[in-house]
């Protein structure tokens, strides 16, 4: 049931509402686990009016339009069905298992019970509605194009023919998971947001640093970009960016010790990401004192930081766990 109120979670329809809230909703949903390669029918009745989500695995949707066969895939948190619950316009449709899944059915009394609890989920419905309506009044539009065009019998039948395929399109069509909602599913709940903005800052600072310098050294912009002191001298002081990286890293990092600083810990960690960024792509410069920008150690530093990063945002659980069992193990062996 929680993987469920997870997914719930996740859709727009649900994604205003609490946590308990969402738990009482799960409770009007009917699961159903399916077997690798099961089938889960709907038909023309009045049952085939539900909205399938997805709850793990992945199926494959078969809707039969006009003699067509239109196809598409689902997958966890994926939804179809919501416009024929809403409408009552229902299309003849099956969904196969991929592999072992397990999906959650909501039926018209279902919707009601939930209505009639939390009234606001009417609004997000609305707006389900609103888009639907908006492509139906565009659609309307392009044909009232067509007919004024004076199109030959053919041009004609080839400009309907088209949007009867959209149409029809548009009845396979698979909802999927908004960006908003695969940004909270796959770094906020993970508890991941600050490592998640130092690695965005890390790979933009170290994007954005090698082609500045790549467009100043192709351009010959050297002596008057990087010269701090301009003069005759032939190697004139300037300021590394990896200077402006220590200074952002030193900032942040002091930042995130007070209170008032913890509250703004994106910025922080996306301004600690960009410093970081800036350091390691002159590693090799303050690591060996060579002033060639060019050098490969620094590109080997980079990838090795970006990949802790990255295991940060995603995989910290397991290594945390991971250390953690080594070291019980550890004091248990002695």
């Amino acid at each position: 049931m929680r993987g469920l109120e997870s997914v719930l979670g996740s859709l727009s329809f649900f994604e205003g509402l609490r946590v308990d809230e969402v738990a009482r909703i799960a409770r009007r949903f009917d699961m159903k686990e399916l077997a690798e390669g099961e089938r889960l029918e709907h038909g023309e009745e009045v049952l085939a009016q539900r909205l399938v989500v997805v709850v793990s695995g992945s199926l494959s949707l078969l809707v039969k339009a006009r003699g067509r066969d239109l196809r598409s895939t689902l997958v966890a948190g994926d939804r179809h069905g919501e416009m024929a619950l809403l409408t009552g316009n229902v299309r003849v449709a099956s969904m196969s298992a991929l592999e072992p899944s397990i999906v959650a059915l909501l039926d018209h009394a279902g919707l009601d019970a939930i209505l009639a609890e939390f009234p606001a989920v009417a609004l997000p419905l609305a707006t389900e509605l609103a888009t639907e309506l908006r492509f139906a009044n565009d659609l309307v539009r392009q044909l009232l194009e067509v007919w004024a065009e004076g199109l030959s019998p053919d041009q004609h039948a080839a400009a309907l023919d088209e949007r009867r395929l959209e149409i029809e399109r548009r009845g396979a069509r698979v909802t999927r998971l908004s960006p908003r909602a695969l940004f909270r599913r796959t770094v906020v709940e993970q508890g991941a947001e600050p490592p998640f903005w130092a690695m965005v800052g890390f790979v933009l600072s170290l994007a954005g640093a090698r082609m500045v310098v790549a467009l100043i050294l192709k351009y010959g912009l050297e002596k008057r970009l990087f010269a701090l002191v301009p003069g005759s001298d032939p190697n004139p002081m300037h300021v590394h960016h990896f200077n402006y990286g220590l200074v952002l890293v030193a900032t942040a990092g002091l930042a995130a010790l007070f209170p008032l600083g913890r509250r703004a810990l994106r910025a922080l960690a996306l301004a600690f990401g960009l410093g970081a960024g800036l350091i390691f792509d002159e590693f090799a410069l303050f690591w060996n004192l060579n002033p060639e920008y060019a050098q490969a150690l620094s590109l080997y530093s980079a990838g090795i930081a970006l990949a802790v990063l990255f295991n940060l945002t995603y995989f910290r659980r397991f290594w945390f766990a991971l250390a953690r069992r080594t070291w019980l193990r550890a004091r248990g062996g002695r």
